[in-house]
């Protein structure tokens, strides 16, 4: 059986975190999870994730910041990064394209949204 895919969930909102954790592991997939943008840099630093899901607007270090330290991680595993916010608008969405990421799913969603976009940046 192969190894289950790892997702880092990052969001200060706590009952979103485990919103998404709930959904991802009734999918199958394995989570790890934070509310702080500093704790996910750690995360990523010493652990390998398969896609992170990224809130934008965090106290502290903002998901831009978290994105931008994905490409900079000097093991070169860079997973794809879909930004989990209420922040669509164009500026937003330019700031995060070029600080590395991959999709954007608008809050609210569903389920359903979250796992098409899960399981299309995983297959890719």
């Amino acid at each position: 059986m192969p190894d289950k895919k790892r997702i880092l969930v990052v969001d200060d909102d706590a009952d979103i975190v485990l919103m998404i954790q709930r959904i991802l592991e009734k999918s199958g997939f394995e989570v790890a999870r934070t509310t702080e943008g500093a704790e996910a840099i750690r995360m990523i630093e010493q652990e390998s994730y398969d896609l992170i899901l990224l809130d934008i607007m965090m106290p502290g270090i903002d998901g831009f910041e978290v994105a931008r330290s994905v490409r900079r991680n000097e093991k070169g595993v860079r997973p794809p990064v879909v930004f989990v916010t209420a922040r669509d608008d164009s500026e937003s969405m330019r700031e995060g394209f070029r600080s590395g990421g991959t999709v954007f799913l608008a809050k609210p969603f569903t389920a359903s949204q979250l796992l098409r976009i899960v399981n299309a940046m995983l297959n890719r």
